[in-house]
């Protein structure tokens, strides 16, 4: 799954150069942020691993991934790239299921255990 993450990430940058020109280059950090730290794959990995957060963690993981995913699309709508919002879209998807789900919670229980390994030294 991870190697179609980077197809398509190769399919957008190509499109974006199709359509803007060497501007499209501004768009390859954004993508990286946007389809790979923050955003739609945080909000569906967020979602993938409810169990495993507080109702308060949850919420606020959500609300802040929200808040990300629309930051991009604002940053295209005002950029005049609208024509490429989907592929930020689809491409956040794709890189949020590339992950495994035994990999994401593992991470969380590590976090979990970091978290009281710390509250336990105060």
């Amino acid at each position: 799954m991870l190697f179609i993450s980077w197809i398509y990430g190769f399919y957008s940058i190509f499109k974006g150069f199709n359509l803007f020109g060497f501007w499209a280059l501004l768009l390859i950090p954004l993508w990286f942020v946007f389809c790979y730290f923050t955003g739609i794959p945080g909000i569906i990995n967020v979602l993938r691993t409810r169990k495993y957060w507080t109702k308060k963690e949850f919420r606020e993981g959500l609300i802040a991934n929200f808040i990300s995913a629309s930051l991009i699309f604002i940053i295209l709508k005002f950029a005049n790239a609208e024509a490429i919002q989907f592929n930020f879209f689809i491409g956040g998807i794709i890189t949020a299921f590339a992950m495994p789900k035994s990999t994401l919670i593992s991470e969380r229980m590590d976090d979990i255990k970091r978290q009281e390994d710390e509250k336990n030294k105060e």
